[in-house]
């Protein structure tokens, strides 16, 4: 067996250190759908077992899909479940598992390090349709 401290260091090399969160993603889409959200956050709970789980953020928007957090109580509960998770066929997908790049908010605030964060502006996904209030302003021109 693989001690912790092996896998911390061999972590250390291929992406970010070890912390209490585990960024998961390679999720199936359909199970990222908001009808399913609540779902795949239990299988992910039950699959963490037996370390205790903080929280998972798991969202159904455009851009969010396909991917989750978890947030285990400490660093050695988050190296076992990354190492039962990696690889592990979920719906007919392997899942791909790493530690977070940064701590998770309600880990900052546990340890009072939270200064708040900012949310990144992004651009509206791709929908192939103008608005309508669009297409009316532009029809008025054209009557013009």
């Amino acid at each position: 067996l693989r001690s912790a401290e092996g896998i911390g260091s061999k972590m250390d090399e291929d992406g970010p250190p070890p912390n209490q969160t585990l960024y998961i993603n390679n999720i199936k889409e359909s199970l990222s759908k908001n009808y399913r959200v609540n779902e795949l956050k239990a299988t992910l709970r039950n699959l963490c077992k037996p370390g205790e789980v903080i929280d998972i953020v798991a969202l159904g928007n455009f851009y969010d899909k396909g991917q989750a957090f978890v947030v285990m109580k400490n660093v050695e509960q988050a190296t076992a479940a990354l190492n039962k998770l990696q690889g592990y066929d979920l719906e007919g997908q392997e899942l791909k598992v790493q530690y977070a790049k940064s701590k998770s908010h309600i880990i900052e605030k546990q340890e009072g390090t939270y200064t708040g964060h900012k949310r990144k502006q992004r651009p509206k996904p791709p929908s192939g349709k103008k608005a309508k209030a669009d297409k009316m302003v532009e029809d008025d021109e054209d009557d013009a």
